[in-house]
């Protein structure tokens, strides 16, 4: 029995140019042309595409667009070591402020070196899950985004009923222009639930070889891998 997650759009056309998709087929396309082994198969080394854990990750969840063209720069504050930004919608998106984000104060650390002002990413959806379900919001890891980073955070979306979702995060790039349709953010629903943490020392299992690799290729996803769906 699978649960539903429900993403709950605004705007109409966001929803119908630019909808949530399932992160499994928004994979970023250098991943997609990866082959599974370097040469030959069985012949050669397996590349990235063969590691299941990355696979799972890269899949997991949902995959948020971006909704509105930004124009984004860097904009120096007088007088201070801060940088600031300065962001440009089309005319026609006038639903949020060009300048909403957070001062450097509300989390003084530097980034990449730098003292800046955090710019919000804002998107027109509301995320519905069931009770006991929180969502985990992070940049897509595997797109390798380099103009900007969106800090990631877990979002009790089951108790929270807000109409958008604002997402900080930092410019990275001084200047460059975020597209509609670009992936902004991966969605990934998580169970709450409380854990207990436990220390052991076993020497023994340092010692410990199954052997799988020697004998069995892709041993991990035929022996241990369980499926995940996000549908």
């Amino acid at each position: 029995m699978s649960n539903t997650i429900k993403f709950v759009c605004g705007e109409p056309s966001v929803a119908k140019h630019y909808p949530v998709v399932p992160a499994s087929q928004a994979k970023p396309d250098w991943y997609k042309k990866t082959r599974a082994w370097v040469g030959d198969p069985h012949q050669s080394y397996p590349t990235i595409k063969k590691c299941m854990p990355v696979g799972d990750l890269i899949s997991a969840g949902y995959m948020v667009p971006n909704p509105v063209e930004q124009e984004l720069s860097v904009a120096p504050r007088p007088d201070t070591e801060v940088t600031g930004f300065s962001r440009q919608y089309p005319q026609g998106w006038t639903i949020q402020d060009p300048q909403e984000g957070h001062d450097h104060t509300q989390c003084p650390v530097h980034v990449d070196g730098k003292k800046k002002d955090y710019i919000t990413f804002s998107v027109p959806w509301r995320i519905e899950t069931p009770p006991g379900y929180s969502c985990l919001i992070m940049s897509p890891f595997y797109h390798f985004e380099d103009r900007f980073r969106l800090f990631p955070a877990i979002i009790d979306t089951d108790t929270i009923d807000v109409p958008w979702n604002n997402w900080p995060g930092a410019m990275i790039k001084d200047n460059f222009v975020l597209q509609p349709g670009e992936p902004l953010a991966q969605v990934i629903p998580i169970k709450r639930e409380d854990w207990k943490m436990e220390l052991e020392v076993n020497e023994e299992g340092l010692k410990r070889d199954t052997g799988l690799k020697f004998f069995l290729t892709d041993g991990y996803a035929k022996l241990f891998h369980r499926k995940k769906k996000y549908r």
